[in-house]
């Protein structure tokens, strides 16, 4: 996914707390993709993907492969979306960019980013930085008193779609020689979770994108791993979750949505639930 914002401006000395109130301050989240749908004979662009109806129907295409973008006239179709007046409402040419790019990322992609922001876009002006030393550097602002904060020391774990780097910082510095590329990502999660419940309940093979909606909606990163697999096995299971796959009527979310009240939502409605935790069948 692109995640995007803006940044205001700096504000006037003779009122520093002014905010623009036309400026979202808000980032958008958009799928890095494009999309052909075979039921209904049109092209999806980015959030254009959720006015779909069947989303097993589409034939999805992405920019990238393996965390580098290898296909930069998809790439554009998708930040001129990002930039059109319906989500951020930017002009290239007046407006700078700071990009993240993967770390130990090649030199020669690296080149053709610049080259895209600039002469493909026309961005005013642009600045790459690795997501791990940004995630760093808002963490020492926002609790000045941690260890990480004081001493600049300790490791940053950066988990995509399709990768994970592990990143160890010395002094605020990153220490290059020591990070670490796992090809394990948020893409094997999906996959894992459409083999299991395929295995033990509905074929989900043809459902990546339900199946990574379900994936960002219940699942966590976990403080205590042995605790929370003991919660697991537990009569009453505090873990659990009960998500209700789409029906395809007008009107309802087409990724599903999560079962809250599980009591009063099975007696109001009798679609088959889906136990996102063991796969099993309810209601």
């Amino acid at each position: 996914s692109v995640k995007a914002g803006l940044i205001p401006p700096s504000p006037p000395p003779n009122n520093p707390k002014y905010q623009d109130p036309l400026l979202p301050l808000t980032p958008v989240v958009l799928p890095n993709c494009t999309a052909k749908s075979r039921a209904e004979k049109k092209f999806f662009v980015a959030d254009g993907l959720n006015s779909a109806v069947d989303l097993s129907a589409l034939y999805i295409r992405r920019p990238h492969e393996r965390g580098y973008v290898v296909n930069w006239d998809l790439e554009q179709e998708v930040w001129e979306r990002m930039c059109h007046r319906d989500v951020l409402s930017v002009t290239p040419s007046e407006t700078s960019i700071l990009v993240t790019e993967p770390l130990l990322s090649p030199t020669e992609l690296r080149d053709n980013l610049a080259e895209f922001c600039f002469e493909t876009l026309g961005f005013a002006s642009f600045a790459s930085a690795t997501p791990g030393l940004l995630a760093y550097n808002d963490h020492r602002y926002a609790d000045p008193t941690s260890v990480l904060a004081r001493t600049g020391c300790g490791v940053v774990v950066d988990s995509g779609f399709s990768f994970t780097h592990v990143m160890p910082l010395f002094e605020g510095r990153v220490l290059h020689k020591a990070c670490r590329r796992v090809d394990i990502g948020g893409k094997v999660l999906t996959n894992l979770l459409m083999e299991q419940l395929s295995y033990r309940q509905y074929n989900m093979m043809n459902e990546g994108l339900l199946m990574n909606s379900v994936k960002e909606r219940l699942s966590y990163v976990s403080l205590d791993f042995d605790k929370d697999l003991q919660s697991c096995r537990r009569p009453n299971n505090p873990i659990r979750r009960f998500y209700r796959l789409p029906s395809g009527l007008d009107g309802e979310d087409a990724h599903g949505q999560v079962v809250e009240d599980q009591n009063s939502a099975g007696s109001q409605s009798k679609r088959p639930k889906m136990d996102a935790s063991i796969g099993s069948p309810k209601g």
